[in-house]
């Protein structure tokens, strides 16, 4: 089983580009769903989370939360370090779960700044020119005071692009395709 790792800007098509991966039938392990399930489902954590961030119930509302962290961004690592070995404990179970692949994908935010990184065989750089950046992170609404806070934490994209194995260039969805087809072809040729 080899594991692709998808990185990229905050809004760059990383999900989008993963789920291209899943329609030809390769696990894909969506860290940020996974997060989204841990926040509802996990009431030890939430129990956990509320005490340190002083929420006022025991489920985690994530605007405040985001609040928060972009008031002190130290925050984040706070927060990470209780919600990472979670995820962490998800990602071993998605992994034995799919051993009998050959691929799966890892869209995991911040995977080359955390340990995650270390499960990732083959890194997969979305590039996407800045004009469709700014209109993908408008059209999901991601808050712009969130982002920077966030690219404090985050390897600079140069350094993303020199790391990976590929580049997928995300100008369109049709050729976006194609490229994810032929890295998939490259991928599997090598490992015979």
């Amino acid at each position: 089983m080899i594991a692709i790792g998808i990185v990229g800007e905050i809004g760059s098509g990383k999900t989008y580009v993963s789920k291209v991966f899943e329609n030809y039938g390769y696990g894909v392990f969506y860290a940020d769903k996974v997060v989204h399930d841990i926040y509802k489902k996990n009431k030890f954590i939430n129990k956990k989370l509320s005490k340190i961030f002083k929420l006022s119930s025991k489920r985690v509302d994530l605007k405040y939360l985001t609040n928060l962290i972009i008031k002190d961004p130290y925050r984040l690592s706070k927060l990470n370090k209780i919600i990472h070995p979670e995820v962490k404990k998800k990602l071993l179970h998605f992994i034995r779960k799919n051993k009998k692949k050959k691929l799966i994908v890892l869209d995991i935010p911040l995977l080359l700044e955390t340990d995650f990184k270390y499960f990732a065989d083959i890194l997969v750089f979305i590039e996407i020119s800045n004009r469709r950046l700014i209109k993908f992170r408008n059209k999901r609404k991601i808050d712009i005071k969130l982002i920077n806070v966030l690219k404090k934490f985050q390897i600079d994209k140069e350094t993303k692009k020199n790391l990976s194995d590929f580049i997928i260039s995300n100008t369109s969805s049709k050729l976006l395709k194609n490229q994810v087809k032929t890295i998939i072809n490259k991928i599997l040729l090598n490992d015979q």
